[in-house]
């Protein structure tokens, strides 16, 4: 595969309209992409103006979403869009697919199910279009003949909202996606969570002007309910009104998950100019009297606090690591390496080759953005993998000092 490059001007200006005449004359449509806030906004904000439009959309999803993104779940449930768990559910409906669309994943191995989904349907030529805003590291094309909608751009949903502009402006007639909540919902949080809620923004201009758009049109549809014989008032807490709240219950943590954090958060390491957090198991039979296991759902809020917690202690960067599945579903290690919000003075993906070269057939793949890479090897030894992050942190220690 190719690998990706932004794409701008004439070209991107030719490719969208192609991906508008597909999305229009489509009629079904499998949604596939690395599981987190920013993929699945994507997906869900605009699968759901298909679904207005009668068109009828799955979603790839093969794991809940954890508390923080409930609502993301309820959205989908109530408007009855199927969600496929794992391959049987895709096999059941392959001959129904039109078009897949794949949203904010750099390379195959991030796309759950991606062997299967090539076999039972990619292997038939679908129409394919590919979205996204990873490039460097080992970002590649996921098929080579898809059309590209590939831009720089500080969250997928960015993207995705220039698409539902384009297809409303072909389509006055028809709704109006800004006109829904929940379709604002998945874009606003899709931003969110691609820059740690608004800390890290890398295009400035497209960012205020998403927000702006969106959020005044949050606040504006966002009706509030009184009090009445038969329901009780709502509350600031009962819906969403404007991107701070959604903000604020991303970032909720219940009594125990804040005291397990504070525990996880009080044992990172520095490593020179590096913050380290081992979550291997041979952390949690140390701290599972306050916490629940590493790979539960209970504990996936507490990790996207930790990510970036790490590098903040040290000021500069961090990795953690800790045990999980591909999208493969593959055993498999990661370590995800992440900028402080303040320091910008190293591009992660540098290390790709480092760790390429550090543990060889053992590497897996990975990539990301300048300012968090994730990276997953084999499952080995914890005494041999610590030994060969030694490496890891000397090299970034030593960009960070000559940078």
């Amino acid at each position: 595969m190719k690998e990706k490059k932004p794409i701008n001007g004439p070209t991107w200006e030719a490719n969208l309209s192609q991906a508008i005449g597909v999305i229009n004359s489509s009629n079904s449509f499998l949604f596939s992409g690395d599981i987190d806030p920013d993929s699945v906004g994507s997906m869900l904000s605009l699968s759901l103006y298909l679904n207005q439009l009668d068109k009828k959309v799955f979603l790839v999803i093969p794991d809940t979403l954890g508390e923080n993104l409930d609502f993301f779940e309820k959205i989908i449930r109530y408007n009855s869009i199927r969600i496929l768990r794992n391959q049987e559910e895709i096999e059941a409906i392959k001959d129904e697919i039109e078009t897949v669309i794949f949203c904010d994943t750099a390379n195959t191995k991030l796309v759950p199910f991606y062997p299967f989904i090539s076999e039972c349907i990619l292997s038939k030529k679908p129409k394919v279009i590919e979205i996204d805003h990873h490039f460097g590291a080992d970002s590649e094309e996921l098929t080579d003949y898809g059309i590209k909608l590939f831009r720089n751009a500080n969250a997928n949903t960015e993207i995705i909202g220039t698409i539902l502009e384009t297809l409303h402006d072909k389509n006055l007639q028809g709704p109006n996606p800004f006109s829904q909540r929940n379709i604002i919902l998945g874009l606003i949080t899709g931003m969110l969570g691609d820059t740690v809620g608004g800390k890290v923004i890398h295009y400035q201009e497209d960012y205020d002007y998403w927000m702006e758009k969106l959020g005044e049109q949050l606040k504006e549809i966002t009706r509030w309910r009184g009090a009445d014989d038969k329901r009780g008032q709502d509350s600031p807490l009962s819906k969403f009104g404007d991107p701070k709240q959604i903000l604020d219950y991303l970032n909720r943590l219940t009594e125990d998950q804040e005291s397990c954090f504070n525990l996880l958060n009080s044992r990172i390491e520095i490593k020179g100019k590096m913050g380290f957090l081992n979550l291997l198991p041979s952390t949690y039979e140390e701290v599972k009297g306050n916490c629940q296991t590493f790979d539960s759902d209970w504990f996936v809020d507490i990790m996207s606090f930790l990510v970036n917690a790490v590098p903040e202690k040290s000021g500069h960067a961090g990795i953690v690591i800790f045990e999980g599945k591909n999208a493969e579903g593959k055993d498999c290690i990661f370590i995800k390496i992440r900028r402080a919000v303040d320091f910008s003075g190293v591009d992660l993906r540098t290390g790709e080759d480092k760790i390429k070269e550090l543990f060889g057939d053992l590497y897996m793949g990975g990539g990301g953005h300048t300012s968090a890479v994730s990276f997953r090897v084999h499952p080995m030894e914890e005494k041999e993998l610590l030994v060969r992050l030694e490496k890891i942190f000397a090299f970034f220690n030593n960009a960070i000092q000559s940078g």
